[in-house]
């Protein structure tokens, strides 16, 4: 494996912008002193004042960015031009610790606190899929290894889970021989293939474990929050089901379900039930692992729109454009609904907090929590907008940092309490609008809106 290659003579250098100060500062207020005041209007009151201020700002633009063992890992074009790169900062003190130049079809997918994934997307020049997963060190970006012909598929365990595309003959897209693909009520399955997933140290590559599924058996993961894979499963045509270990690849449990047939898709229902949706059927079907006995149909659209999905320790919840339904996991009769509030935030935290979208802009400002057993409205936070990524989180219960415009494009930053629905105003930023995206490693936030990573000490 060839050495990675780690720039030394940097042609377009960085240091983090501080703060600004004295009479800059001073003039500013004099300028801006509606916006100030209505910034520190929304900090708790009788707390300390605070310093609202990034601590630096990047003065290039940054294309993402993700946050781990104490660095943010950015991906940029350079000024002036030329080939995009990836850049690793220290998280405190903004200072650059490596960049490490990427081609057009390298994309920068996850960071963990000791490896930076880096997934290739190419075709050869007979059309075949050449890409490769690749991994550098978080701390220097040196290359560790490279995994020809794979796919990121998440993380389990402390290892990377991959895809291997080792299979390049066989057919991709859907089965139309079950429907039309165009009509989103039929549930379609893929054209049958291997899928080979494989389990790799993270420092060495060295593969752990591996997983097979011949065609007709189809593997599923479940995800409690994006990339950590809890649950790795798969269903085949004739109804067996294999649970596997996440630690070693090994078959942990086999259960019989009463049906056989072509699947579309399946997935982890709640606690001893799993969720099918049956090749060019309509609705899902739920089982119960133990005894294989179908326990309920609920009929609707194909998996990817509403569900059901586990939501609560033994709710579903389905999703419609205007509202959603909870059910019972035992009989998938509707418990309560939530009218207007159309996707799920957290379920983390015994409560089901729920967002608002508004028609057209995907900006939701309207966040409530509602009792899991009677749906009564716990909390309602309103005018906040959610500044995170909008992923179904089911395990521990994660930041949220949300934003508020003050002045025409000036914005104060919060973190928002999943507990209590309270939002701890942390800085305010000039310039921040858009669709900002937020996250916090060693005791600092970073928030990306519209090209610029501004940085925060965490209170």
């Amino acid at each position: 494996m060839p050495e990675a290659i780690i720039e030394l003579d940097i042609s377009t250098p960085w240091e983090p912008v501080p703060r600004p100060a004295g009479r800059w500062r001073r003039r500013r207020w004099g300028l801006g002193a509606l916006v100030l005041a209505a910034a520190a209007s929304l900090l708790t009151t009788g707390a300390a004042p605070r310093d609202l201020e990034p601590l630096y700002s990047t003065d290039f633009q940054v294309l993402s960015f993700q946050a781990a063992g104490g660095r943010f890992l950015v991906s940029r074009y350079q000024a002036g031009g030329g080939q995009p790169v990836i850049e690793a900062l220290d998280a405190r003190l903004g200072t650059v610790l490596w960049r490490r130049t990427t081609e057009n079809d390298e994309a920068f997918v996850t960071l963990t606190e000791r490896i930076a994934l880096v997934q290739i997307e190419r075709a050869d020049e007979d059309g075949e899929y050449a890409g490769r997963l690749v991994a550098l060190d978080a701390a220097t970006g040196a290359q560790l290894w490279e995994r020809p012909r794979a796919r990121i598929a998440g993380l389990a365990g402390g290892r990377v889970l991959a895809n291997d595309l080792a299979w390049p003959d066989e057919p991709e897209g859907f089965d139309p021989a079950y429907g039309n693909p165009d009509d989103p009520a039929v549930a379609l399955p893929l054209l049958p293939h291997h899928v080979r997933y494989v389990a790799l140290e993270p420092e060495t590559g060295a593969e752990a474990w591996r997983a097979e599924s011949p065609p007709g058996t189809v593997p599923s993961l479940f995800f409690s929050d994006y990339p950590w894979v809890t649950r790795l499963s798969e269903l085949d045509a004739a109804g067996v089901l294999r649970e596997r270990d996440l630690a070693t690849g090994a078959v942990t449990g086999t259960y019989r379900l009463d049906w056989s047939g072509a699947i579309a898709g399946h997935q982890a229902g709640t606690p001893g039930q799993e969720v099918v949706w049956r090749a060019g059927g309509t609705g899902a079907d739920v089982y119960d692992r133990a005894s294989g006995r179908l326990l309920w149909h609920r009929p609707g659209p194909a998996p990817a729109y509403n569900g059901p999905y586990p939501c609560l320790g033994d709710r579903y919840c389905l999703f419609y454009e205007d509202g959603t339904d909870v059910l019972d996991a035992a009989t998938g009769a509707r418990l309560w609904r939530a009218d207007g509030y159309t996707s799920m935030l957290d379920a983390a935290t015994g409560r089901l907090l729920l967002y608002r979208e508004v028609a057209g802009e995907f900006r939701p400002v309207d966040v409530a929590a509602f009792d899991a057993r009677t749906g009564a409205v716990a909390w309602h936070q309103r005018g906040w907008l959610l500044a995170s990524g909008y992923v179904m989180r089911m395990g521990a219960a994660r930041d949220y940092f949300v934003w508020r415009p003050v002045g025409n494009t000036d914005a104060v930053i919060g973190r928002l309490d999943p507990r209590g629905g309270t939002v701890e105003v942390i800085g305010r930023a000039a310039n921040f609008y858009g669709t900002p995206v937020c996250a916090a490693t060693a005791g600092r936030l970073a928030c990306l809106a519209i090209g610029v990573l501004h940085v925060w000490a965490l209170p």
